[in-house]
């Protein structure tokens, strides 16, 4: 056993330990913190640049949509209204697995949840265009689907019981 052991000075260095530890905790959930807006804007812009890509000079990005389920990790969505025709669909941007690794795609859902594909956010020129004209790609479609469950508009259970 030890005979000079002093519950004190253990009690004062465990708690400098632990307000080591408190003071990095902190500044890790304060950067998250300070980068989350920077974090949005970039992924806004990239939603914009798509859709100008798609129908040049047609959408207007409007504010971020909380997403309430686990995709919130890998989706984001925004606003978007149509300058043709006044409406506000709901533009999601997230990660799909590709033959080429996980790229950030472009979904459009509008009221009736209607989605359609728009683009890839980081895929330009001859990549995207083998991308998009492969028809054996279940995965757009896979993620097309799940974009109305995903913004909370359609439950699991009612998608399981309905067959499709």
């Amino acid at each position: 056993m030890i005979e000079n052991f002093s519950y004190k000075e253990f009690f004062k260095d465990y708690s400098i330990f632990l307000g080591i530890i408190v003071v990095i905790m902190g500044i890790l959930i304060y950067s998250v913190f300070l980068s989350r807006k920077s974090w949005e804007n970039h992924l806004k812009t990239s939603v914009e640049k798509v859709l100008d890509d798609y129908e040049s000079n047609q959408w207007t990005v409007l504010s971020n949509k909380r997403i309430n389920n686990p995709h919130s990790m890998s989706a984001a969505c925004y606003e978007a209204r149509s300058r043709k025709t006044g409406d506000i669909y709901d533009a999601v941007i997230i990660r799909v697995e590709t033959f080429y690794g996980p790229v950030a795609a472009v979904y459009l859902c509008d009221a009736e949840n209607n989605v359609t594909f728009v683009g890839f956010s980081t895929l330009h020129g001859r990549i995207e265009k083998i991308l998009r004209s492969n028809s054996y790609d279940r995965r757009i479609g896979y993620w097309g689907k799940k974009i109305p469950y995903i913004l909370g508009r359609q439950s699991d259970l009612k998608k399981e019981g309905s067959g499709k």
